[in-house]
């Protein structure tokens, strides 16, 4: 994790509240209780949006509370340790009740605010089994008197959504231990990062064989014993995973959904249908005797963390893929230092993340400026980028090029992490890349038909596949491997591990010799590259 997390969102100040609370807090001469502003709390779009009114009183909401980590100086140096080969703590993972216990919340934490939130006539629906997160209900009147702010809605361009208006506060002993409060804005919606090209009356795209024979997976053995987590937003039909099984013979286990926050969208799953699907579908295809765990959870800043922190707190994956983000500036500073926190957590236990860097090149936002994409900038996070990849007859591998839509550039939010030695002082993505041309898709069986997919969402899978392949082989967790990445990428393997990709461009950065910010190291020679990581 960055030792030296730097955020450019600008921080609000504090506030002060008009209402008195007697609820908790040290007492002021009055004898009300002081109220502290809880810092980047408040989304920067409002800035540039218009109030069109107040939220009504009487709507249900659900917030979730974050609480701050403990000990963060030595949990960063740990972070660092755990991933370094030359460190006597390499690989050396926590159980989660071990990194509670040394970095989380405390139970008089966790007291100090439930007391004060029920106090305030809020419902406490789930305190999480970190501590990291306490998720409460209730109606927007009392929102804002719990909170001390005004919830508005706001119009930005054709987009409509609801904030709040200034900084929430809360008692100087609860604001203390508070990190942020996700869900007072709903600003941020998570997007798919693919691209279906067509549908098709057999199966066209890329096959697992010719996968598995492109990336130089086939002696990597099956990934037996594995479990990979896809981190989603809406759910899959089985019977679609079972035809694509069946026409590849792929004989992988059942995927098991996991619900978050009581969300299970397989009934009826909407727009995201064929993400999950290509998901559950390219890791089979490249580790197929790995268990599929599909964490489904409410599209939301609060959904978010709190799959992250489910994720984290369960520690049932030794890999998680992600295919869904949004640009980075679109969440609050607060809600990605919580899911940071989670992520951290989980890069602790030895978890890999890996998240998809984008579809629209170097301007994430859309809005002509140049931006990259969260969850894929966390610093626990690997961010993979996208290539356009050529084979020949029998699938031997010739040549990539950049994709034009990779997302890549320079984090808003986060410094340099240790692994990374980038002059502008900005943590760069993507880290490494994979086959996202939707020219040069994937065969995928969604909704009921045969489809060819692109994107990063399909690169970020392939990444998780692989690190199944090899903590199977290896019998070892890799965890967070961008340290060994960027170790490998600078050193006398780094032509037998990665595919430099060095033509293309996502419009401001090009791909070139070694790093980019475009397809990162490129893309794994899956046998070279698991000989590099040892």
């Amino acid at each position: 994790m960055n030792k030296a997390m730097r955020f450019v969102v600008a921080a609000v100040a504090p506030v002060p509240i008009a209402a008195s609370f007697m609820l908790a807090g040290s007492a002021n001469a009055s004898g009300a209780a002081a109220m502290i502003a809880v810092p980047h709390n408040v989304n920067t779009a409002i800035s540039h949006s218009t109030r069109m009114g107040d939220l009504p009183a009487t709507a249900p909401m659900s917030v979730a509370v974050s609480l701050k980590l403990h000990n963060t100086a030595s949990l960063h140096a740990f972070l660092a340790a755990v991933a370094n080969p030359r460190s006597p703590q390499f690989h050396r993972y926590l159980t989660p009740a071990q990194f509670t216990a040394r970095y989380g919340p405390t139970t008089a934490d966790v007291r100090a605010v439930t007391n004060y939130l029920t106090a305030a006539g809020l419902r406490i629906r789930d305190v999480s089994t970190n501590r990291q997160v306490v998720d409460v209900t209730g109606s927007v009147a009392k929102i804002e008197h719990a909170f001390g702010t005004r919830m508005g809605t706001y119009k930005q361009g054709t987009r409509q959504f609801y904030a709040n208006d200034t900084a929430p506060a809360l008692p100087a002993n609860v604001s203390a231990v508070v990190a942020g409060i996700s869900g007072l804005d709903n600003h941020a919606v998570r997007h798919t990062m693919n691209h279906q090209v067509r549908p098709a009356q057999t199966a066209g795209g890329f096959t697992p064989a010719q996968l598995q024979t492109a990336y130089d997976t086939a002696s990597l053995g099956s990934a037996g014993g594995q479990t990979v987590a896809l981190w989603e937003f809406d759910g899959y039909q089985a019977q679609n995973i079972a035809t694509y099984d069946q026409e590849f013979g792929v004989n992988a286990p059942t995927p098991q959904t996991v619900s978050v926050d009581g969300a299970n969208f397989d009934g009826a799953p909407g727009g995201g249908q064929g993400e999950v699907e290509l998901d559950i579908e390219i890791v089979q295809a490249m580790a197929n005797a790995a268990n599929t765990l599909v964490y489904e959870a409410p599209n939301s800043d609060q959904g978010q963390i709190d799959l992250a922190n489910q994720i984290a707190s369960e520690d049932r994956v030794s890999v998680t893929s992600i295919s869904w983000g949004a640009c980075e500036t679109a969440s609050s500073q607060a809600t990605i230092t919580s899911t940071d926190n989670a992520l951290a957590q989980g890069s602790a236990e030895g978890i890999s993340w890996y998240a998809a860097a984008g579809d629209s090149g170097s301007d994430d936002c859309q809005d002509g400026t140049q931006a990259v994409d969260y969850p894929a900038s966390d610093p626990n996070i690997s961010g993979v980028g996208g290539t356009s990849l050529s084979t020949d007859g029998s699938g031997n591998y010739q040549g990539e090029t950049a994709w034009s839509g990779s997302g890549g550039g320079l984090s808003a939010v986060f410094g340099t992490p240790g692994y990374q030695n980038d002059p502008s002082g900005q943590r760069s993505v993507p880290d490494v890349s994979s086959n996202a041309d939707p020219n040069t898709g994937f065969a995928i069986f969604s909704a009921g038909q045969w489809q060819v997919f692109g994107g990063t969402s399909c690169a970020a899978p392939m990444w998780a596949g692989f690190t199944a392949l090899y903590d199977g082989n290896r019998g070892v967790r890799l965890g967070n491997g961008n340290t060994q990445f960027y170790s490998i990428g600078n050193g006398a393997n780094y032509g037998t591990a990665f595919h430099d990709i060095t033509s293309g461009s996502n419009g401001a950065f090009s791909a070139g010799t070694g790093y980019d910010a475009v397809t990162g190291w490129g893309t794994y020679d899956g046998a070279g590259l698991a000989a590099a990581l040892g």
